[in-house]
């Protein structure tokens, strides 16, 4: 007897009524409505732009969507798919067909990534359409609940309707369990995750369960094993893109960094459309210093990233950050440079997409330019434009925006303010982007800016001992010895001022501390400082000034 859940297996799903086709080819639009007037769908939307059709889902939703990869200028069909998405735009259970007549590797890697429930290759028949089509509707069909929780976040309905349709429904039952165990991941179960994945393998060998595996042992710490799951899932599907991500983590836990790097770098050779694997990838360069990979693949990530949801102006801001520590650390002048020509390049690059979001873009060009100045050994120059840059949270820095606050403390870094620069950071959040705190982390690691905030640091430190001990002359020294190592930094230059104007009291009749003491505080006067910087600059230069 035909159970009542059977029943409704076998029922076909609802004919689709409305479609939305965006391609900007005329003739495969005229193409396309005779094969959908063929199969009986005659409720046909046209749009030419990835900007049209989002403002077509804004009005309404559509049964399905046929979305041409190539869009021409600005967003591809992938960006638009995850922009679509991203705002909550398409239904749970509408289908998705993307389409392309690029069939390299890149271009199908790309397009499968964003997960259309099918992908088509140009030219295509009818008869081939028709049966994606159709397979695509009844997988959404039987899957409803699981599309339909997966659509909502709700993560506890969505092992629920994984759990019951992979029972219900068996030619979707590894699909479902594979969904099951990562949302087990998501929700921090990896225990569970694990014993799924092993009950499935141990029925047949499935790379995406080999590779859920993987991930679940990473993620309870056993980094071995997830090794050797990873590598097994590669050697069956050497294109698995996301395995060798999740085999680079397990390596970097391992401590094998190297190894990990060439993992991402061959993920992102296969795949050089994926921003999340540049993106990892970038992380990963910057951490073992690997400044002329990173500088490449962040500009790969400024491009790769203008049209779509994921464009961040941290990238430019890595980017401009790496190149500073590439050319410090090469010793060759021509890269200092070209420092200039390289940062206006990529601020012209990106400026169109940032100036439409809500950003305050030209804040943060005149930091980038700053840091720009400050690499140029223009110092005093690069400091009057950052703290200008910043006149408006200098009294309240809590209140910076996080993107402008990142790229602050990188600059001060860069000046070698670096106690101002530790002041900030601690007002970064713990879980702020991940790439900037990697390139805060970096700067501050970096072989030359450490041996110079370590030298400037002992040297500044024994002048406030001397200072303190009353031997001033000797602190003299070292505060000019640390303004020698960081010639912009305002704690050091105060203290050196200070030190002077107790010389100039014991010693009335020694003009060279008086004229030493004026070219410092002329040298302060007129930058923006923080709220106790100028409040002990006034009181220097009003005591000073009782000596004219």
């Amino acid at each position: 007897m035909q159970t009542p859940e059977n029943a409704s297996e076998k029922k076909s799903p609802a004919k689709p009524q409305r479609i939305l086709m965006v391609n900007e080819q005329r003739s495969f639009q005229v193409m396309m409505k005779a094969m959908l007037i063929n199969l009986g769908i005659s409720n046909i939307t046209y749009s030419n732009t990835a900007e049209d059709a989002r403002r077509r889902c804004q009005k309404g939703s559509f049964d399905i969507y046929l979305i041409d990869y190539d869009l021409g200028v600005g967003e591809n069909g992938r960006q638009l798919l995850e922009s679509l998405r991203d705002q909550s735009l398409i239904p749970p259970q509408s289908v998705v067909i993307m389409v392309s007549s690029d069939s390299s590797r890149a271009m199908v890697l790309s397009a499968l990534e964003a997960e259309p429930d099918e992908y088509l290759m140009k030219p295509f028949s009818q008869e081939q359409f028709s049966f994606r089509l159709r397979r695509a509707l009844a997988r959404r069909h039987a899957l409803a609940p699981v599309f339909t929780a997966l659509a909502d976040n709700n993560f506890q309905a969505l092992i629920t309707a994984c759990a019951e349709r992979a029972d219900a429904v068996p030619r979707f039952a590894n699909y479902c369990r594979c969904l099951q165990a990562d949302t087990h991941l998501k929700l921090g179960e990896a225990q569970e995750a694990r014993a799924l994945m092993r009950q499935l393998l141990a029925g047949q060998e499935n790379s995406w369960a080999r590779l859920t595996l993987g991930k679940a042992c990473n993620t309870l710490g056993l980094h071995e094993e997830a090794v050797s799951h990873l590598q097994a899932t590669l050697k069956n599907t050497p294109l698995m893109v996301e395995a060798h991500l999740w085999l680079a983590e397990s390596l970097l836990a391992l401590g094998n960094d190297e190894q990990a790097q060439q993992e991402l770098r061959r993920a992102v050779d296969i795949s050089p459309q994926s921003v999340q694997l540049s993106r990892r990838l970038a992380e990963v360069c910057l951490q073992r210093h690997d400044y002329a990979q990173a500088k490449d693949v962040l500009m790969s990530l400024i491009d790769l990233s203008r049209n779509s949801i994921h464009r961040t102006p941290h990238y430019l801001g890595a980017y401009i950050q790496t190149l500073t520590l590439y050319a410090l650390n090469s010793n060759d002048s021509y890269h200092i440079a070209n420092l200039q020509k390289q940062v206006n390049s990529a601020l012209s690059r990106i400026r169109d997409s940032l100036m439409m979001s809500e950003f305050n873009y030209p804040v943060f060009e005149q930091i980038c330019q700053a840091r720009v100045q400050i690499a140029l050994g223009e110092l005093l120059k690069g400091k009057k434009m950052l703290y200008r840059a910043n006149q408006n949270w200098l009294d309240e820095p809590a209140t910076m925006p996080p993107v402008l606050l990142g790229e602050t403390i990188l600059a001060l870094y860069q000046l070698g303010e670096f106690e101002y620069a530790e002041s900030l950071q601690g007002l970064l959040a713990e879980d702020e982007d991940r790439l900037l705190t990697t390139c805060i982390q970096a700067t501050r690691d970096d072989k030359t800016v450490l041996e110079r905030r370590q030298r400037y640091q002992q040297l500044n430190d024994l002048g406030i001992k001397a200072y303190q001990a009353g031997e001033l002359e000797q602190a003299l020294g070292h505060f000019r010895e640390a303004l020698r190592r960081a010639p912009a930094n305002t704690g050091a230059a105060l203290n050196k001022i200070q030190v002077l104007l107790q010389l100039m009291q014991k010693n009335r009749k020694s003009p060279e501390f008086g004229a030493e003491c004026k070219d410092t505080l002329d040298v302060l006067d007129g930058i923006p400082l923080n709220p106790a910087q100028q409040e002990r600059f006034r009181k220097l230069r009003q005591e000073f000034n009782q000596f004219s």
